[in-house]
């Protein structure tokens, strides 16, 4: 029997995950008396941070988009000053480094931020390519006005607002379909100058040939004119910023709590229970949790739906992490490298990237996160860190034995920093003076994704940006009083989209609410 029971909240949140806090923030701010519920003692899920020795570690975050400043702040700077979140936000003055490691085909880039810079950057790179680039980023500035359209008007779900779109904005309808790789060879951009410009794949979860045109497009396009932006205390400087916003609104937060029920009856949410046994009535649930979590380990079988089962299960898994912190001894300035964000891959070929990553043996590309480059007061004086990532498509860790672990983590480790350094030319090995190794396994753990996916349900063509937010406004899903935030929801992956995606999935429950439905 549950040890009390609660009826004074409006909304359960559970997960305290980026698109929760920004869910909770929305219903706070509107009036709702709402209740985050977070299993970990601390807010953020990815969006935090650990400390080993003398170092804070960053955990996930690599750069935000949609952000900028004043006149030219992006749609997530508004959201999270909306808040009045203190944060103090720092930006990073480059694109990235991107190195290909082909004998043949190879290249060693380093592209800048701003539209004119890129495209005349790419031209040094690739003589030629400047009228393709400059198709490219008209479409960029194209897609950027219809999705700050949408933005304005997807409250406005109706068959008129359609119709304006295709009409406003019809060369953005008939492009989104269409996959990056297939719309970069029909402009006519060369080879080497399509894949420097398809660097940034991995942020998305899926290779050019799966990825929309659209969603890329715009992705880069808001980098070069809104700059890629951290936090200064690293992303946990958010989470806490978020805590304090939800609480100042009169919202409640409660950590250490894992909600182990959604309860439902006849199809609607009629409460939660948590671990010691407390249960919260509410007929309104905003979860941070993956349905693939939910439908699994939460709700009662006989309350799901064929239809959410089939729904669920379409989708499928995007990338798992493997992370690799370190933690140098030697300042930045003497670390030989400059880059902030880097991609090291072995061919510019993104399907073969993808296909790649499917397993131990064949992954052997990486991406490096400088963060000293734009933040250089974040390690003590005379220090610097360096991290790697490693996304993996498939389950790769699933077959690995118990005893073999942790063998196999320090090898895949080992392996990844010494090709930097043959790659770069520069010593990390003999600087280590603090090292943590995050592999899937760690991050399933930590999140309770299945396989360690960090970036939800891998987008295509059919499951995008565009496709779910046009009908995010729709209960995707069917138990009543129920919708998901967070990397897995309409907006997709990565920080920027999950606290839109919170934004927006609160936005439908209120109208939800004042519908009876």
């Amino acid at each position: 029997m549950p040890k009390k029971t609660y009826d004074n909240y409006d909304i359960v949140v559970v997960g305290a995950g980026n698109g929760g806090l920004s869910a909770a923030a929305y219903m706070a701010q509107h009036g709702k008396h709402v209740l985050v519920l977070e299993k970990h003692n601390a807010p953020g899920g990815c969006a935090t941070s650990f400390v080993r020795g003398r170092f804070e570690f960053e955990a996930t975050l690599h750069e935000m988009c949609q952000m900028g400043e004043g006149e030219n702040a992006g749609a997530v700077r508004q959201l999270l000053d909306s808040y009045g979140l203190d944060v103090d936000w720092v930006a990073v003055d480059e694109a990235y480094a991107s190195i290909n490691t082909d004998k043949e085909t190879g290249f060693n880039v380093l592209m800048p931020v701003g539209v004119q810079e890129y495209i005349d950057e790419m031209e040094r790179q690739v003589p030629g390519s400047r009228e393709s680039m400059e198709t490219v980023m008209e479409f960029g500035r194209m897609i950027c006005d219809g999705v700050d359209w949408l933005a304005k008007h997807n409250n406005e779900p109706g068959p008129l607002a359609k119709v304006e779109m295709m009409l406003k904005y019809k060369d953005l309808m008939k492009i989104v379909p269409v996959p990056c790789d297939t719309m970069l060879r029909k402009i006519g951009v060369p080879d080497k100058a399509r894949e420097i410009y398809e660097s940034y794949w991995d942020y998305v979860g899926v290779d050019s040939t799966k990825m929309s045109f659209a969603v890329y497009a715009f992705m880069v396009y808001t980098y070069l004119t809104k700059k890629p932006w951290i936090a200064k205390k690293a992303s946990h400087e958010i989470s806490i910023a978020y805590d304090k916003a939800i609480r100042d609104m009169g919202g409640d937060i409660w950590y250490n709590t894992e909600v182990t029920k959604i309860d439902v009856q006849g199809g609607e949410v009629k409460g939660v229970e948590t671990l010691d046994g407390a249960y919260i009535k509410c007929d309104r649930v905003i979860s941070n949790l993956m349905p693939t979590v939910v439908y699994d380990r939460l709700v009662d079988p006989a309350e799901v739906t064929e239809y959410d089962k089939k729904l669920m299960n379409a989708r499928k898994l995007a990338q798992s992490a493997f992370t690799i912190y370190c933690a140098l001894d030697i300042p930045y300035d003497k670390l030989g490298f400059k880059p902030y964000d880097t991609f090291v891959r072995t061919t510019g070929d993104t399907l073969q990237q993808y296909n790649n990553a499917a397993t131990l043996e064949g992954h052997k590309d990486y991406c490096v996160t400088i963060v000293n480059a734009a933040n250089p007061e974040c390690t003590p004086k005379g220090t610097c860190t360096v991290q790697f990532a490693k996304f993996y498509t498939e389950d790769a860790f699933a077959d690995i034995k118990v005893e073999d672990y942790f063998k196999v983590k320090d090898q895949i480790a080992r392996e990844t920093i010494e090709d930097f350094e043959k790659v770069v030319g520069i010593d990390i090995m003999n600087h280590i003076e603090e090292i943590e190794i995050a592999t899937p396994e760690t991050w399933a753990r930590y999140l309770g994704t299945p396989q360690g996916d960090v970036y939800g349900y891998a987008c295509g063509t059919w499951d995008g940006m565009f496709p779910r937010v046009q009908s995010g406004h729709k209960h995707d899903y069917k138990i009543k009083g129920l919708r998901f935030v967070g990397g897995h929801g309409t907006q997709m992956d990565g920080y920027s989209q999950a606290y839109l995606s919170g934004r927006e999935q609160a936005r439908y429950m209120l109208d939800d609410i004042e519908r009876g439905i």
